[in-house]
């Protein structure tokens, strides 16, 4: 027998096997442990994820919101920050992953404000979690006269670069780019061309100037374009000899400004037919999402005398009238409603957006000319002979653009960029300039009446402050009584820190009512206010036109339109280039005059008195333009 070979198959002891087990076990063991601490550890990624997203929604809400009713939030030395320094908390927040507490620190050193923004919840564990972010907010007022390129700053709203980045190399870095289909050569010299999934802006050399990140759909083959932004730069050849060559417009962020002109060069530029303008055009390239500013500076750097003319001087509208500033912003604004109050934050421009006719006139003014009055009137730099009396610019946007804006009257946004519409709601208008945010808001409010035995439709009327189109809100429509129709306003207006001036003014749009009094001025509000309006049915006279004053002319001082019938004055409303003048008459003609005041000759009038004879409702409104020069002889 071969003992040797029988011990070589002998099995497991008792001892061996509960060995093994045990090492076994402790294996399982490991692993289990480890896949609970990794789920443990994923939800614990995923609650902090949450809760930094909630302290960064916090922070946003300070950097673009400056007022509200809370005493926390109130800006009481005007600053533009908030001043009440202390410890908040609100409610608890039900969060996908957890539920957080929100709380907050505010610290003011100086114009400086610091916000720790702290949330917490509690983890499978049973253990107390949080994060922690902090920042520090100042504020410099981006109107302030002595230096007017902080404008160009804008340090309270931030300014995303949108979709866009600057670009890199060459084309011929880019195999196999080719033309994009929204290719060129466009009209300033640039090409576009797409690469994979992006668009690239290329200039004649080949060079990348900007590129357009994940613009194109690779299943569908479609792209989105970049947004463009365009309009005119005019040189006011009266004030200044700059060099149109020497003018660079510039855009925040990620974005490429390019200068052309329809014949000749920028140093040898185009000139409107009296010669009172050079100019040239310019194209921005931008990426959707992008909210910022378009500026310019001069290569000899800008001088106090320098000034930036922008805004339509034709415009009635006090929004729309000139204004002198460096930049034009561009923002959106959308809105959350906390517990009744509004809370708005910045949002950038829609993608492929195409915007022109934003215009600027370049001129040399005195350093203490900086308001926009000074951009109009007799021989100013937007309202010369080749400006047609300013009808040049008209529509011209002013120093701020609402991508909010409806163009096609169907109460949506038409520039805004995509948001959660269900977190966030959007009007088609912007209640202030963000670029200016004010302290706190006031409420003008009161009823309308108007006498009448008729049965009207006035579903168009409105009414609207100075501060802009959409202000204001019926609290009640028009009702019907037994002596008319009664409908309730409240208009929203809002205060820089020293009152609130303005102007709310109702607009029937209908020539059958007649309202003796359409705008109520109001000087330095700082709490609500009321006011009644009262209207009459009856059919109305509207004769509006545009002034025209020659050069070294005097401009008109007052116009009043009256009944000869009558004698009852109705009301006129003028600038310094056009005006409007309404009067109520029975509705089968009219005969009546409009008496201008000027301290010069004011054409085709008798002693500035123009005479209308069976004027109907059926002409309503009627233009007629006035013209004001030195002498009869310069009348055209």
């Amino acid at each position: 027998m071969n003992i040797q070979l029988a011990k070589s198959q002998k099995g497991f002891t008792l001892v061996e096997a509960l060995v093994s087990f045990a090492i076994v076990a402790t294996g399982m063991l490991a692993i289990v442990s480890f896949q609970a601490g990794l789920f443990t550890k994923t939800g614990y990624n995923k609650a902090r994820t949450e809760a930094l997203s909630l302290a960064q929604q916090k922070i946003e809400q300070f950097r673009h919101y400056t007022h509200a009713s809370e005493d926390n939030y109130i800006d009481n030395n005007s600053d533009g920050i908030m001043d009440v320094d202390g410890t908040y908390t609100e409610n608890p927040i039900d969060g996908q992953n957890a539920v957080f507490t929100r709380s907050w620190e505010l610290t003011t050193t100086g114009d400086v404000k610091q916000i720790d923004v702290t949330v917490s919840w509690i983890d499978a564990a049973n253990q107390t979690q949080s994060v922690m972010l902090g920042t520090a907010i100042g504020w410099i007022s981006p109107r302030m006269g002595a230096d007017q390129l902080a404008e160009l700053a804008d340090p309270i709203i931030s300014s995303p670069t949108g979709h866009a980045e600057l670009g890199e190399g060459n084309l011929s870095d880019y195999p196999p780019a080719e033309i994009s289909p929204h290719g060129g050569p466009t009209p300033d010299g640039l090409d576009i061309y797409r690469h994979n999934d992006n668009l690239l802006l290329v200039d004649a050399t080949g060079n990348v100037l900007l590129t357009l990140i994940d613009a194109c759909s690779t299943f569908t083959g479609t792209c989105d374009d970049f947004v463009k932004i365009s309009g005119t730069v005019y040189v006011d050849t009266a004030n200044t000899m700059q060099n149109p060559a020497d003018i660079f417009v510039i855009a925040s962020d990620a974005a490429h400004c390019e200068r052309w002109v329809p014949s000749g060069t920028l140093l040898s530029p185009p000139t409107t037919t009296s010669g009172d303008y050079i100019f040239y055009n310019y194209t921005c390239y931008l990426g959707g999402g992008w909210h910022g500013n378009i500026g310019f500076v001069t290569s000899t750097g800008i001088q106090q005398r320098d000034k930036m003319c922008q805004g339509d001087p034709t415009a009635l509208d006090i929004w729309d009238q000139p204004v002198i500033a460096l930049r034009r912003a561009y923002r959106g604004m959308i809105q959350q409603n906390h517990a009744g109050t509004i809370i708005y934050f910045s949002q950038g421009i829609k993608n492929a957006a195409n915007l022109t006719g934003h215009d600027y006139v370049f001129t040399e003014l005195a350093i203490s000319q900086t308001e926009g009055a000074h951009c109009v009137g007799a021989d100013a730099p937007m309202t010369r002979s080749d400006s047609s009396n300013g009808m040049l610019f008209h529509d011209v946007p002013a120093d701020f653009f609402c991508l909010n804006t409806d163009i096609d009257g169907d109460q949506i946004p038409d520039y805004l960029d995509d948001y959660d519409t269900a977190l966030f709601n959007a009007e088609p208008w912007c209640p202030y300039d963000p670029t200016d945010p004010p302290v706190q808001s006031h409420k003008i409010s009161g009823t309308i009446d108007i006498l009448s035995a008729e049965i009207m439709d006035l579903s168009n009327f409105t009414v609207g402050t100075s501060d802009g189109p959409g202000n204001c809100a019926w609290v009640s429509n028009f009702s019907s009584s037994i002596d008319g129709y009664q409908a309730t306003y409240s208009c929203t207006v809002y205060d820089w820190g020293n009152g609130w001036t303005g102007f709310v003014e109702i607009e029937p749009n209908s020539n059958y009512i007649y309202c003796p009094s359409v705008k109520q001025h109001f000087s330095a509000v700082v709490s609500d206010q009321s006011h009644s309006f009262g209207c009459i049915s009856t059919s109305t006279v509207v004769i509006r036109g545009s002034i025209n004053v020659q050069a070294n002319s005097g401009a008109v001082s007052s116009m009043v339109i009256t009944d000869l019938n009558t004698g009852f004055n109705g009301i006129c409303d003028f600038n310094s280039t056009s005006y409007r003048c309404l009067t109520p008459y029975d509705g089968i003609n009219w005969d009546g005059t409009i008496t201008v005041t000027s301290d010069k000759y004011v054409c085709g009038a008798t002693s500035g008195v123009f005479t209308f004879m069976d004027y109907t409702v059926i002409d309503s409104p009627y233009t007629h333009n006035i013209e004001i020069r030195n002498n009869v002889n310069l009348c055209p």
